[in-house]
């Protein structure tokens, strides 16, 4: 005779079973799709570059968006944290509605951010990298694969976190 607790055995390992693939497919780093653009201070910077070099934390942002607003002085404390060891921050600047590269650039000049930023002239950057809502923040370890991807206004313990269990390179 076969019990309740018999029968579910097997549906059970199956379940642990798909699970575990589940936690698989998620946690496999996958390649960050390259880029290349201009920084606000004239210098070039591509993605490809910094494999091997550097890890990098690409935030996809705009001025008039309240949670990259709050978020951003998280970002410079980050940086100001991590400078030096291994890991660039960069600024990605998507133009939406009424914002344009100049109020992008008053804005870094507000809040007095000193890591790297650029305009992704017409969001191809952010169509390539399925950007839908805003801030969205790619964690990109030293091998070029992405390690993290948040959708959320984040805060510097948070922003630590990640990059501390990345590799830097």
């Amino acid at each position: 005779m076969l019990t309740d607790r018999s029968r579910s055995s097997p549906i059970l390992a199956i379940l642990a079973l798909l699970l575990m693939l589940l936690v698989t497919a998620c946690t496999r780093l996958e390649p960050a799709t390259d880029f290349q653009v201009t920084l606000f201070d004239g210098d070039d910077f591509q993605l490809a570059d910094q494999v091997g070099r550097s890890a990098v934390v690409v935030n996809f942002w705009y001025p008039s968006c309240p949670p990259c607003r709050e978020e951003m002085p998280q970002f410079e404390a980050a940086w100001q944290q991590y400078q030096g060891d291994g890991v660039r921050f960069l600024g990605l600047f998507v133009p939406m509605g009424f914002d344009s590269e100049q109020d992008a650039r008053d804005f870094v000049d507000e809040f007095g951010l000193t890591f790297d930023f650029a305009t992704d002239t017409q969001a191809l950057i952010a169509q390539s990298y399925q950007i839908e809502y805003f801030p969205t923040t790619y964690f990109i370890d030293a091998k070029g694969k992405v390690f993290k991807m948040e959708i959320s206004n984040l805060d510097l313990e948070t922003i630590s976190s990640i990059v501390a269990d990345m590799d830097l390179g």
